[in-house]
């Protein structure tokens, strides 16, 4: 793979490492090429999307060093990257030194797979049963997506700054390739669902609300505008107005990238407290102007809360989610300078420091596993249900859940990199990211984001009153049992969409060449 297309389609942050022609989109790679999907939706770097088998050969195979000039004597010597754990030989001077290459990190792609799977169960287990602590369970969507928004921002850092300096990619540059190229790694299936799914959106919206709003709401939708609108973002295709805020934060990240990238430890420690204060004093406005500090949003309706078009602002925005995502790329920061020499940074705080501020942890100790805080977002979560934490939406995500699904990722990334690599061919050998990293889970991990945008649309054939009843004569809400078939259905679609549609480098190619054309106008 590597051939340059630059459809990461993981929310717009598929990942690959290599070096081509034309560093903002990709090319055939000098060194070791890996793609990935991602949300976050899950991570891109300008590359082909992943396969499940790069997982098993990520980082097996070094670059070949450089020859040496004519007369030089080679060094026998071989030295180990620590980032990837692969010995490399030494070239010899004065040959051109190659720059650390980034490993690829399997986890993250299996992470997208549990995140959407419980958002899509989440989006429509009202359907299928009225158990209250079942709802409370699996209706804190609201609190969980905040993990997509992390998520990108981490995989986007980690893939466009540079190890072992402090400074961005050059594939940043120009912004507006940059941005088009991200936007052409979601944008491709997002538009196919639009019009294979045209007749199921119109059909209800112009029942409900004419045909002049119908195609209002379409270009709304088409154009991914719809978070701009509070009262809106859940046009036709719901889900889809996290897209929406994320190509906001996609042309801030140009700009955004290399300021973050040039930060030391002691400036990324600062900006992840800013940042987070930043995104719960937001929350705790709303709380605060709602009384609604102990409310259960998720499981809440419209007219039972005081102020719905408050929270949809809040949950909604795309200034939000930029937050989220910077909070995202420092933390990926906060790892990766542990490649950059200590003299470029005389007044940092120790690699173990800086990871304490998220519970990042450090490899070698099971006390910094990433199953701690894995373990934390799940107990928040039961918690909530049963009753035992009484905070809401808004601020458990911000206050809890963002902090310690921060803390499973950058602890995923240390123990990938500097404990599972180097022990890749220890008998015997497992961790939990090596586990989460299994090529079953990572496939899973591959087709998330066709589930993510398929799941709200065939949800609707079965589950939207208007269109269930002009389609079946019924409403599947009255059968309980056909929710695991409705599940099973959008997983086998979202991976014949990932074989058909994703992985047709023709058509991906075809929106990338159209996408260097739109940002050749700017």
């Amino acid at each position: 793979y590597g051939y340059g297309y630059g459809y990461g389609y993981g929310y717009g942050y598929g990942y690959a490492y290599g070096e081509g022609p034309d560093p903002t989109l990709g090319g055939k790679g000098s060194g070791t090429t890996r793609a990935s999907a991602s949300d976050s939706q899950a991570a891109s770097a300008q590359s082909t999307p992943e396969e499940p088998a790069a997982a098993a050969a990520a980082v097996q195979t070094p670059a070949p060093a450089a020859p040496a000039q004519e007369g030089a004597t080679p060094k026998k010597e071989m030295d180990a990257f620590p980032m990837t754990g692969v010995a490399q030989a030494v070239p010899a001077a004065p040959a051109k030194k190659k720059r650390p290459s980034r490993p690829f990190i399997p986890a993250l792609d299996s992470t997208r797979f549990f995140l959407i799977s419980y958002i899509a169960v989440g989006h429509f287990i009202a359907c299928c049963t009225k158990n209250p602590l079942a709802l409370a369970l699996l209706s804190q969507v609201n609190v969980v997506v905040g993990a997509f928004f992390v998520l990108s921002g981490y995989v986007v850092a980690y893939t466009c700054t540079e190890l072992g300096k402090y400074e961005a990619s050059a594939r940043i540059k120009p912004a507006p390739q940059f941005v088009m190229s991200r936007i052409m790694g979601y944008y491709p299936l997002y538009l196919l669902a639009q019009i294979a799914f045209a007749p199921v959106f119109l059909f209800a919206d112009v029942t409900y609300n004419g045909p002049i709003a119908a195609a209002w709401h379409g270009l709304l939708t088409t154009t991914l505008s719809q978070a701009w609108f509070p009262a809106h973002a859940e046009l036709w295709n719901a889900p889809t107005w996290f897209l929406s805020a994320l190509t906001f934060a996609t042309v801030c990240l140009p700009f955004a990238l290399p300021a973050i990238a040039s930060w030391r430890r002691r400036g990324l420690k600062r900006a992840m407290w800013i940042l987070t204060a930043v995104s719960v004093l937001a929350k705790v406005a709303y709380s605060y102007d709602t009384n609604g500090w102990f409310f259960m949003e998720g499981t809440m309706s419209p007219r039972s809360h005081p102020s719905w078009l408050f929270w949809n602002s809040i949950r909604f925005s795309p200034f939000a989610a930029l937050v989220e995502i910077l909070i995202g790329c420092v933390a990926a920061r906060l790892v990766m300078v542990k490649e950059c020499k200590a003299e470029d940074d005389p007044d940092g705080v120790g690699a173990s420091d800086a990871a304490k501020l998220v519970l990042g942890g450090s490899n070698g100790s099971v006390a910094q596993s990433p199953a701690i805080p894995a373990l934390g977002m799940a107990a928040v979560i039961v918690a909530r249900a049963l009753g035992w934490l009484r905070l809401n939406d808004a601020l458990t995500r911000g206050l809890i859940f963002i902090p310690l699904f921060t803390a499973f990722v950058m602890r995923v990334h240390r123990q990938t990199v500097y404990a599972d690599l180097p022990n890749a061919n220890r008998p015997g050998y497992n961790s939990f990211s090596k586990a989460l990293g299994a090529k079953w889970l990572t496939y899973l991990g591959a087709v998330s984001f066709p589930i993510y945008i398929l799941h709200g649309p065939i949800g609707q054939i079965f589950y939207k009153r208007v269109v269930a009843q002009k389609l079946w004569g019924k409403v599947f809400t009255a059968d309980p049992w056909f929710f695991p078939v409705y599940l099973a259905i959008v997983l086998a679609s979202a991976a014949l969409t990932h074989e058909l549609f994703m992985k047709n480098k023709d058509v991906q190619g075809w929106f990338q060449a159209k996408g260097r054309e739109l940002a050749a106008l700017f």
